[in-house]
């Protein structure tokens, strides 16, 4: 059922996308792409690792602080 689907559609004048077109679709995408050089990985890297570390330093100490309140409050 599918090669005649596929058939009919390469008859009308349509592409047929099997994975081997993909595949073939996908690498000439990734040759397209711009790919960042390694010092701005490293860079933005350093960043992402930065911004994660500071936000979980800054949920921790909210996190202790309200425990804290609440003991106060409630204990």
């Amino acid at each position: 059922m599918a090669k005649r689907s596929a058939r009919a559609a390469r008859a009308r004048g349509g592409r047929s996308f099997g994975p081997v077109r993909f595949m073939r679709d996908t690498v000439a995408e990734l040759r397209r792409s711009n790919w960042p050089t390694r010092q701005e990985t490293v860079r933005l890297t350093v960043i992402v690792v930065g911004v994660c570390v500071a936000l979980a330093m800054f949920l921790g100490l909210f996190d202790y602080g309200m425990s804290r309140l609440a003991d106060l409050v409630f204990g």
